[in-house]
């Protein structure tokens, strides 16, 4: 019994391992989702920028600027719904090795309950026995 315990013991904190890795993963799509975030809202505050169109040439370079920026934020904005597809995968593994944890804890605390029935009732066939010998030796003596 003692080495089922340890061995589901040792499989909890397994899985506890990759809860704890699964978390990480999750934090860094966070994170990863923000900057997409950040640099969409960036890239749109450079769309603004006002410049003087006194010729062809500048208005032409506006234009194109303006072109590759949009290029950019396009680029930016299917990024972000790739992370935010990924963040949304790995907000549904880490629930689901949440709830393997969580019934891995149960498994390990009703293991141990049951050993410690079993020792309790070990000791008490043993004070019982003890119990019976001392009586005998007084009904004997």
């Amino acid at each position: 019994m003692q080495r089922q315990i340890e061995m589901l013991s040792r499989l909890a904190a397994l899985r506890s391992a990759k809860v704890q890795q699964i978390m990480a993963r999750l934090q860094y799509q966070r994170n990863l989702c923000q900057r997409y975030r950040n640099n969409i809202e960036g890239l749109r505050r450079l769309g603004n920028v006002q410049a003087p169109l006194d010729n062809a040439l500048q208005r032409d370079n506006l234009q194109r600027y303006k072109t590759t920026l949009y290029r950019l934020l396009q680029l930016q904005q299917r990024e972000l719904a790739v992370a935010e597809e990924t963040l949304a995968r790995v907000q549904r593994e880490l629930l689901q090795a949440m709830r393997k944890e969580k019934v891995m804890e149960h498994v390990v605390a009703s293991k141990l309950e049951e050993w410690q029935r079993l020792l309790a009732r070990q000791e008490q066939k043993l004070q019982d026995g003890m119990a019976a010998q001392a009586w005998w030796r007084n009904q004997l003596g």
